[in-house]
């Protein structure tokens, strides 16, 4: 299972290995940037799904 940040639904995905890693790259991107960032978890077996938005 990987997770993957973007910044709209159909953004090209950055691929994180866990979701800590995923939470806080989100976190300094939004900072950053200064819109939220989505963070989807990636399964072999179920697809994809929005896990949250950090804001």
């Amino acid at each position: 299972m990987t997770w993957q940040l973007r910044d709209t639904p159909e953004d090209e995905p950055a691929r994180c290995d866990t979701l800590d890693e995923a939470r806080e790259r989100a976190k300094h991107r939004a900072a950053a940037f200064g819109h939220p960032v989505l963070i989807y978890e990636r399964s072999a077996f179920d697809g994809e799904k929005l896990i949250e938005e950090i804001q």
